[in-house]
């Protein structure tokens, strides 16, 4: 468990590498879709690359799947990243954020229709207060909010997306853990998580490179040199690997071994400090202080995921009803009971 919310922790840090990084692209004249294909084509290949060269048999794994790739592709990486850049661009960031960031409240509403897995109290509180957190961050960073429709059918997206993020993720299982389940007979063939997120990069990077070439995503590059708050100017090419290369690819492979570690209602939560290293970030490079009331909000945030965590480590099911053991190889992820 404590693997897994140290590598949740990486991804949410590295996640946080995109405002900072993305928003001088797009005052240098980039246009977010251009942003997030290039962000993405890096990601595919600094993660297909050495998979192609060192494990081959991962990659196999994806034909087990085949539409969960496309899903993860076009909802994990791709809904997510176009649709709140899209949606910033009519509304503001802070309301944007709010809504994308309610991704942790889907994800416990899903679980619990689909899976009949109830929240526990603590559970329930910690959610409250890490988004109470979450609107205290956010909220803080922009003194008034504009909404539009069309700003809000893309948030809710990007909503979507997210929520689809981190229950897709769940699908993917470590190579270790191929044999045993060959051994026990499982019906569902098992799909290497590493390969997972490399497959669904590449299927985002394809199907926005086409939809690109068709022109229904408007796509615009620019080479000219860019601004880095203090770090000064900069060649172009230098936040895209940035962006590229950790904040997606880095991000993405972190995130989905710490869905399989954790599960996806600790690990949905866990990405809140995205939030918060984004704010870090922001005022190391960008000279954006914290407010009081942010770091209020970060504490609450905390606080809140340390609740959930609790909760989760609890008998999710208060009915008295059997539920699964923990599979001996991930040591936390539980498969669904099956009943007559």
């Amino acid at each position: 468990m404590g693997r897994g919310i140290a590598i949740a922790l990486v991804s949410g840090f590295a996640f946080a590498m995109s405002g900072p990084f993305g928003k001088p692209l797009l005052a240098a004249g980039w246009s977010p879709a251009g942003v997030v294909l290039v962000r993405i084509w890096i990601a595919a290949i600094v993660t297909l690359v050495p998979m192609l060269i060192f494990a081959r048999a991962r990659l196999a794994t994806l034909r087990h799947a085949p539409f969960t790739v496309l899903a993860y592709g076009l909802l994990a990486v791709l809904a997510v990243q176009l649709a709140y850049f899209n949606a910033i661009a009519h509304m503001s960031v802070t309301v944007a954020l709010l809504i994308e960031f309610s991704a942790p409240l889907l994800v416990l509403v899903y679980l619990w229709a689909r899976f009949g897995k109830r929240p526990t109290v603590r559970t329930a509180l910690g959610a409250a207060l890490a988004v109470a957190g979450l609107v205290a961050v956010v909220g803080a960073a922009s003194g008034g909010a504009v909404v539009s429709p069309i700003g809000l059918v893309w948030a809710f997206v990007s909503l979507v997306g997210l929520a689809a993020y981190f229950l897709l993720a769940e699908d993917g299982t470590r190579a270790d853990d191929l044999d045993t389940a060959a051994q026990e007979g499982d019906s569902k063939p098992a799909v290497d998580q590493l390969a997972l997120a490399a497959g669904g990069l590449l299927v985002g990077a394809v199907v926005l490179s086409l939809t690109s070439l068709a022109g229904l995503t408007p796509v615009r590059i620019s080479t000219a040199p860019v601004v880095l708050g203090g770090l000064g100017t900069t060649p172009w090419w230098v936040p895209a690997v940035v962006i590229g290369a950790v904040a997606t690819g880095l991000a993405y492979v972190a995130g989905i071994v710490a869905i399989n570690l954790v599960g996806p209602t600790l690990a949905s939560f866990l990405g809140f400090s995205e939030v918060i290293a984004s704010g870090v970030v922001a005022w190391l490079m960008l000279g954006e202080a914290l407010t009081p009331l942010q770091i209020v909000g970060a504490v609450a945030i905390v606080a809140g995921v340390i609740a959930v965590k609790r909760g989760e480590r609890r008998d999710p099911d208060d009915s008295g009803r059997p539920v699964a053991p923990a599979s001996p190889c991930d040591g936390s992820r539980t498969r669904p009971v099956h009943t007559a």
